[in-house]
């Protein structure tokens, strides 16, 4: 279990949309938390090269990189990491039978803030 009072869960959150960012960033802030936020799969990667994630959110339709490109990346470097796909566009998001990816959940936008709250939680605890 995570020390949280040394170190915080730290989230990543990719979204080009700053109002789901501010959204995300506003709901997940806690003591225990730190909270990083790139609006492009670029800046995130930039990032992730030299600071590591415990949780991602990361939207499916990014410019230049889709949601699961940069999921499958986040994964390779931080297997210990979770990353959730948000997506406006549920018909276009991958499932398990139709195209494997590295996300453990996908969420439908607009995203139920209750849900996001209580699933930051259960990985924050684990």
């Amino acid at each position: 279990m995570i020390d949280n009072k040394k170190n915080p869960y730290r989230v990543l959150i990719v979204d080009d949309d700053p109002a789901v960012c501010q959204v995300l960033a506003d709901l997940l802030q806690s003591p225990n938390r730190s909270i990083e936020v790139r609006d492009t799969p670029q800046a995130a990667l930039e990032f992730l090269q030299h600071n590591p994630v415990d949780l991602a959110f990361v939207d499916l339709m990014l410019p230049r990189m889709t949601g699961t490109k940069l999921a499958e990346r986040i994964k390779g470097r931080y297997p210990h990491a979770h990353v959730v796909i948000c997506t406006g566009q549920l018909a276009d998001a991958p499932t398990a039978e139709a195209h494997p990816t590295n996300a453990e959940r996908i969420l439908q936008k607009p995203l139920n803030l209750g849900e996001v709250l209580q699933l930051a939680d259960s990985y924050t605890t684990e």
